[in-house]
């Protein structure tokens, strides 16, 4: 993080940067050891309050000496931080087409893209609530998040305090700081109760929105204009409460904790009394000059930058995941690195610099020009990423369509013994491109998390006498090519309904999010009455195992059974047969790195750890219909023993629980019989 105090005060509170080290301190040891530091990502909330008071502090000053100037601020702010910032996200774009998987440089490419133009934290809050976007592996630059955050309040605040001065231009100076304190108290107030709200309403948008983070820079700000403490004694308690008040969210907080929130007053308060209390004497004082503190916090801008992407692309390159030595190592490699980057990047463009300045114009015409070359490189990748993504599944897809007899599920056909083609090679989908597969037919919409009206998605024959609905979460969703297959090679109409995170069922899940829970109810409904105005031939669902439910008194496996048999027998009770699909079993964790470091062998989960509860099993037995068929392919994953990530040559899983749709179409043909039995029903 930045609010270097080398641009903004000739004299160095050694407080401050201290107080800087113990926040980058406890962010990368959250990051290496999370079981050590649970609640280490409070150091990201005390680098905001540093940042808020610092460039308070600057701004306040440039008033009094009458030197504000807008653009002179952005100027400074450039020559700070990008210099360093872009060097680290070119050497991180660089590494991820050198050691990392085709298939996560769509996500990870557009990620550092995100970075360079400091919006990183939107496209984070939009994929955390985006249903189909929850299985994203975490990029090496989802830390400049919190960066990107802290650019926009360096562009918002002075334009703010040149509005309050508009209106006081000719106004004392005393009146002049009233303004700013005014707007800057209103502007903290709202922003804290909008993130108390926001918190509890949508708390994945409210981690990474600025408006919900703005107080925090806010509470920095303030203590800017507050008379600084001259009795040592309260001032040493002051600091020492405000490092207990870090130290106990830093160790208590966990990431189950509704954050930010009102639990951000902790680490926030306990930063700003550090700053108020200004210890720079006594026993507390000489702590801070500790030399290590002092070292640490002059580079904890450099260390911030460096440390995120050697813990995500480490693994990649040396082919391993990260041990206790890897993580020294790393850590070791970030504090290097952060050296050299300090030395020979940061400080060259600071005041007194060797590199010269420039007009405000010249900084930001080639901001705007180096930005738009390393955006326009990144897109060259991205579009390589997706031309060969595209020529492995056209590889895939001749392999599916040959139906070959020991590919995939038909290694494993039920009643069968498992067999093996010897002429079979390599895996498919290719290792590099598993996880982006995940097919959906080109005239299909994607139905958002706020949705309530079901939208649904026709493949095969519209004028097909056999009309199918297929239904449910986003685990009826990866069967979605099986059943392209299925709708034309039987003359079939398939209607898909789907949408992430909502079973066909009336129970409510637990886990979503308040606008997804809503929605996901009224959709339901909507689903029922479709099916029952559509007159379809068969209703097909699918939905996660292993989920909680809202109670309302009953138990978790009592509500999710009831839910489904009121669900299912709103569909039976109108003639229409019910087949359910079991789901898949539980992969290993990181299945698709597992595979990539490790052989398929070594990438097996025990059977009796891979299957959670599925209500649709105990539903099927109460409502006894013969309406109402279970499917299920546990031998097909599995034998006695193991559940596979790789059979008959075909990778399973794309992520943490949903199947390749290479798999799905393998096991088509086993799912034929059922649905025409169902059919004949």
């Amino acid at each position: 993080m930045s609010g270097n105090t080398s641009v903004e005060h000739k004299v160095l509170r050694s407080d401050i940067q201290a107080l800087r080290a113990l926040a980058i301190t406890t962010v990368v040891i959250f990051h290496l050891w999370p079981g050590l530091l649970p609640g280490g990502f409070v150091g990201v909330d005390v680098f905001f309050v540093i940042s808020g008071f610092l460039i308070t502090t600057h701004l306040l000053k440039a008033v009094d000496n009458k030197t504000f100037k807008i653009s002179s601020f952005w100027v400074r702010r450039i020559r700070r931080l990008l210099p360093a910032s872009f060097t680290v996200l070119i050497s991180t774009a660089i590494a991820v087409l050198v050691f990392v998987p085709v298939q996560l440089w769509l996500q990870w490419l557009k990620e550092i893209q995100a970075s360079i133009l400091y919006f990183e934290n939107w496209i984070l809050a939009i994929d955390a609530v985006d249903y189909l976007a929850l299985s994203n592996e975490a990029s090496p630059t989802q830390h400049f998040w919190s960066l990107s955050v802290e650019e926009q309040f360096y562009i918002v605040w002075p334009l703010l305090i040149a509005i309050a001065l508009l209106f006081v231009r000719k106004r004392s100076p005393k009146l002049q700081k009233v303004s700013m304190l005014l707007i800057l108290v209103i502007i903290t107030l709202s922003s804290l109760i909008h993130g108390i709200y926001l918190t509890q309403a949508e708390p994945a948008i409210a981690y990474f929105s600025t408006p919900v983070r703005a107080w925090e820079f806010g509470a920095g700000a303030l203590i800017a204009f507050a008379p600084a403490v001259k009795n040592k004694v309260v001032a040493s308690i002051t600091s020492l409460i405000g490092l207990v008040l870090i130290g106990y969210a830093s160790f208590t907080f966990t990431s189950a904790l509704p954050f930010p929130g009102l639990w951000a007053l902790v680490p926030v308060l306990g930063a700003v009394a550090v700053i108020v209390g200004s210890a720079n004497s006594g026993l507390l004082g000489k702590v801070f000059e500790f030399k290590p503190f002092q070292w640490l916090g002059e580079r904890s801008y450099s260390i911030y930058l460096w440390h995120w992407p050697i813990i995500i692309l480490l693994p990649y390159a040396i082919g391993a995941e990260l041990t206790t030595e890897t993580k020294l190592a790393a850590f070791a490699l970030t504090l290097v690195l952060a050296t050299l980057t300090t030395a020979f990047i940061e400080k060259p463009f600071l005041p007194g610099g060797s590199i010269p300045k420039f007009k405000p114009i010249t900084v930001f015409s080639s901001l705007i020009v180096i930005s738009g070359i390393m955006v326009g490189s990144l897109a060259v990748g991205i579009a390589q990423a997706n031309a060969i993504i595209a020529e492995e599944k056209k590889k895939t897809d001749d392999i599916v369509n040959g139906s070959l007899d020991c590919f995939g599920a038909g290694a494993r056909a039920p009643g069968k013994a498992p067999c093996l083609d010897p002429d079979l090679k390599g895996l498919y989908p290719s290792l590099a491109t598993a996880a982006a597969d995940n097919y959906w037919p080109e005239n299909c919409v994607v139905t958002n998390r706020e949705d309530v009206e079901p939208i649904g998605c026709e493949v095969g024959n519209a004028n097909s006498n056999t009309r199918i609905a297929l239904v449910g979460d986003s685990h009826a969703k990866h069967y979605a090519a099986a059943f392209v297959d299925l709708a034309k090679k039987n003359n079939w109409s398939v209607e898909i309904f789907v949408k992430g995170g909502c079973p066909f069922s009336t129970a409510e899940r637990s886990r979503d999010d308040t606008v997804l829970t809503k929605a996901c109810s009224v959709y339901v409904q909507n689903m029922q009455k479709i099916i029952s105005e559509e007159e379809y031939d068969l209703v097909i669902t699918s939905q996660k195992n292993g989920v909680e439910w809202i109670t309302k008194g009953k138990s978790q496996e009592e509500t999710a059974i009831q839910g489904l048999e009121e669900a299912w027998s709103t569909v039976i009770n109108q003639g229409i047969p019910v087949l359910a699909i079991k789901d898949s079993p539980m992969p290993i964790a990181k299945v698709i790195r597992c595979l990539e470091i490790n052989a398929p062998k070594d990438c097996t989960l025990p059977r009796a750890e891979a299957f959670l509860f599925d209500p649709q099993i105990e539903a099927v037995e109460r409502l006894n219909n013969e309406l109402v068929t279970l499917v299920e392919f546990d031998d097909v994953y599995c034998d006695k023993t193991k559940c596979f990530s790789v059979i008959g040559n075909a990778i399973v899983y794309r992520d943490a629980n949903h199947l390749t749709s290479t798999f799905t179409r393998t096991l088509a043909r086993f799912l034929s019989p059922y649905i025409k039995n169902a059919l004949a029903q």
